[in-house]
């Protein structure tokens, strides 16, 4: 099983959710990707467990628990892709827009049989109480069809990434999270650049602030505090500072959702 939340790990929430799936399947081995970058922000959980999600074996359950709107009307889901037979339990507020799009949608369901919810039950604490549980059913081998009712893909809730788009010269694309080192994840792939220039050094612009950036294979190509714009671990192009901090560079808040603009 694969674990990601927005929890952090300062409080019991994570060990005690844990600690249920193990009450239900002694033989589950939980691996965290993470549950301590930031809080409550669907779009950036949601890049991280797409990324991660590729690097897992197929038939992972995956248990995700990003959810502001805890004890409100939303859906507590669960889904199984076509490729790679992944599941995903949790939420149903965007949190899989990216997988079902990169993984195709075989199947979800609403998780209304509540014989597999815990024992106790909180209006707040729905990871512990409906999605720790269910997902350690699945990874023991119960169905879909078990756990709840079907529901089409157009019930459930997505969000959209735009595509990369070169217009009056310039390459437009969409920033989607900072990560703890400050650099800046993108959508980008060599597809989009690698197709139309050649050049090595970009004005960028992100946050209405432009600076110079080198594209280079790795830091150990440019001097300390250079700007850079390079290929990451998962195919995307990553705006970053040689041991420093691009988010800072460009005054990027928390919260922000914007473009960047690259200027050929």
């Amino acid at each position: 099983m694969a674990f990601l939340t927005d929890w952090g790990l300062s409080s019991y929430y994570v060990g005690v959710t844990k600690s249920v799936i193990k009450q239900i399947n002694e033989n589950a081995e939980i691996i965290d990707i993470t549950h301590s970058a930031g809080h409550f922000n669907i779009k950036k959980y949601g890049c991280i467990l797409h990324r991660a999600s590729f690097d897992f074996p197929m038939e992972t359950v995956f248990l995700c628990v990003v959810d502001p709107t805890v004890g409100s009307n939303r859906k507590p889901i669960a889904l199984q892709t076509i490729q790679n037979n992944l599941f995903f339990v949790g939420p149903d507020n965007g949190l899989f827009s990216l997988v079902i799009e990169e993984f195709g949608l075989k199947k979800a369901v609403e998780l209304s049989n509540e014989k597999y919810y815990y024992k106790k039950r909180s209006l707040t604490f729905h990871g512990r109480d409906i999605f720790a549980p269910v997902a350690a059913y699945l990874n023991k081998g119960i169905t879909l069809n078990e756990i709840g009712k079907e529901i089409e893909y157009e019930d459930i809730e997505t969000f959209k990434i735009k595509k990369p788009e070169i217009t009056n010269n310039r390459l437009i694309f969409e920033y989607l999270y900072s990560d703890d080192f400050g650099n800046i994840e993108t959508n980008l792939t060599p597809k989009y650049l690698s197709k139309i220039t050649s050049k090595s050094f970009f004005e960028v612009e992100i946050n209405g602030i432009k600076k110079e950036a080198f594209l280079v294979n790795n830091y150990s190509e440019v001097g300390k505090g250079d700007l850079i714009i390079h290929l990451d671990s998962s195919g995307y192009y990553e705006i970053a500072v040689n041991q420093g901090n691009a988010s800072k560079v460009f005054n990027i808040p928390e919260d922000f959702d914007g473009q960047i603009i690259l200027y050929l």
